[in-house]
């Protein structure tokens, strides 16, 4: 159940994690910077929460859902690209959706493939109220001021900065793919 290089998590039929495997606190831990509640997001804390209590917008709660219920009626696996940037690198990943007895699932999360991030950005969630805020797609982690969508190494080249508070969403050339 559990490959190198993978997350894989196990959801029942009401999205509640009821299994974790693969690497999942490993790369938590690797990627502690970019967690603002490390502790509470280690495996043995999750487990038993629903899925939709760690995403926090609408956009990529319906996107998960319209996804999770084609998977459980068809009885396909069903693989999504997207993105898992860290400041310096592209990571390119895979979310593989395959279905369980009982309207479960198994969701596992591979990356492929990454490329440096020239130059680095620094991507912090938007809970302050006093900091710019903008978009950020939760899918291929382009970032959106003034409806231009651009990846974060261009967006900070465009906008002198390499430091982003964002809320996330997920943009339309995303939505209309998936």
């Amino acid at each position: 159940m559990s490959s190198k290089g993978s997350t894989i998590y196990e959801l029942d039929a009401d999205n509640q994690i009821c299994h974790i495997g693969g690497d999942w606190d490993q790369f938590l831990q690797a990627n502690i910077d970019q967690h603002q509640d490390y502790v509470n997001l280690r495996k043995r804390q999750v487990l038993g929460n629903k899925l939709e209590s760690y995403v926090h917008d609408a956009n990529t709660k319906m996107l998960l859902q319209t996804v999770f219920d084609y998977v459980r009626q068809t009885q396909k696996i069903k693989a999504l690209p997207y993105r898992c940037d860290s400041a310096d690198q592209k990571r390119f990943m895979s979310m593989q959706i395959e279905p369980l007895a009982d309207a479960g699932l198994r969701v596992s999360h591979t990356q492929l493939s990454s490329e440096p991030l020239d130059p680095p950005v620094e991507i912090h969630p938007a809970n302050d109220g006093n900091a710019e805020t903008v978009w950020r797609c939760s899918i291929c982690n382009r970032i959106e001021s003034e409806q231009v969508w651009l990846e974060p190494d261009e967006a900070a080249q465009f906008w002198c900065r390499h430091s982003f508070h964002v809320s996330y969403t997920v943009c339309p050339v995303c939505m209309n793919t998936i």
